[in-house]
């Protein structure tokens, strides 16, 4: 599959009612959109999302966010790996799937912040027999 030369970022549809996800997805693929940026860590956001690909999942790239979690009800990053592997089995949970097509590992923003990241276990996933490329759970 090849993505779309515009991609949907889906932060817009935080605290947003499940209405206005579908109708937004609906919209973008109809206008030929298939990429989706989804990296708020919220449960609602992520199930509004995840109900309003039902059925065409498989339509869609979903580039997910390792190390975006939730800290008292406000987005947070995180290197912890427990922690963000819970909410990275949450984003899948959530979005009814067993993977992510791109796996983005959120907010490294200066070269000492990426050796850290790549020196330590941080990066825990592992790809699909499937989908070599897709991002799976590490875990359960």
């Amino acid at each position: 599959m090849r993505a779309s030369v515009i991609g949907l970022g889906a932060e817009h549809l935080d605290n947003k009612p499940f209405e206005t996800a579908r109708d937004t997805i609906q919209t973008a693929a109809e206008g030929g959109v298939n990429i989706m940026d989804v990296f708020m860590p919220g449960r609602e956001v992520r199930e509004n999302i995840g109900r309003a690909l039902a059925g065409s999942r498989k339509d869609w790239i979903i580039q997910g966010h390792i190390g975006s979690v939730d800290t008292h009800q406000q987005y947070d990053i995180s290197r912890d790996l427990a922690l963000s592997q819970r909410y990275f089995e949450d984003l899948l949970r959530y979005l009814n799937t067993d993977y992510i097509d791109i796996g983005m590992i959120h907010c490294i923003d200066t070269p000492r912040q990426t050796d850290a990241v790549l020196s330590d276990a941080f990066l825990g996933t592992r790809s699909s027999p499937k989908r070599p490329n897709a991002f799976l759970s590490s875990g359960a």
